[in-house]
């Protein structure tokens, strides 16, 4: 496949239909071809696990924060895993902070609200792709001042959360729709940045640094 110079090309994922469409006509404006566009997280994956890359030229993957009350981030962590090579920009209609700053810490280089303009956002997605992280001004502080607090993806949240309901691996897995294995690695995620050694330990530290505020007010 043949792309002019100075064009880009993107996938492109959010669970709502006229949203694909309506920024695939808006990117393909700025030159920047969206060469697949997906409802969910499985399609997406998919597509990338087929090795589409010695065929097909990919610069950038869009994602949608939350994928039918899924949150986008663990995609991202699938995206950066498959292609690395590819630079990873997030769209959410919410300014959340946590988010924000979890989703680069997955491996996020762009995260823009959806109340950007198109041009804002096609050129904000051309420094991404150029290697530079580009953060809404309503996030950045949140996100470059580095909150101690917001240093855990939400997965791994939700994870240490559901611990301290007393579930196991299995039965975690069952709740956020992953596999028992998966939930093993980012518990070990979660304990190798707390330094902890044990369950309890993990949720006594979580708790001590007003990570589950809503669980122990």
């Amino acid at each position: 496949m043949h792309f002019e110079e100075g064009r880009l090309t993107a996938v492109l994922v959010d669970d709502h239909e006229l949203v694909l469409e309506g920024l695939q006509r808006a990117l393909a404006r700025d030159a920047i071809d969206v060469v697949g566009a997906f409802l969910d997280a499985d399609g997406a994956v998919e597509f990338l696990a087929r090795g589409m890359a010695a065929h097909t030229r990919l610069d950038l993957v869009v994602v949608d924060l939350r994928l039918g009350g899924r949150s986008g981030i663990g995609l991202v962590e699938d995206v950066v895993r498959l292609r690395p090579d590819v630079r990873v920009a997030m769209l959410t209609s919410f300014e959340d902070r946590v988010a924000a700053v979890a989703a680069v810490q997955a491996g996020v280089k762009g995260f823009f609200l959806k109340d950007s303009s198109c041009g804002e956002l096609s050129a904000g997605l051309r420094r991404v792709a150029e290697g530079h992280l580009v953060i809404d001004s309503r996030l950045a502080q949140a996100v470059l001042g580095g909150d101690p607090n917001c240093r855990f993806t939400e997965h791994e949240l939700s994870i240490v959360s559901l611990v301290a309901d007393g579930l196991t691996n299995r039965q975690i897995g069952e709740e956020l729709h992953l596999s028992s294995h998966t939930v093993k690695e980012y518990l070990s995620r979660v304990m190798r940045k707390f330094g902890t050694a044990t369950r309890a330990e993990t949720v006594v530290r979580a708790v001590r640094e007003g990570l589950l505020p809503e669980k122990y007010p």
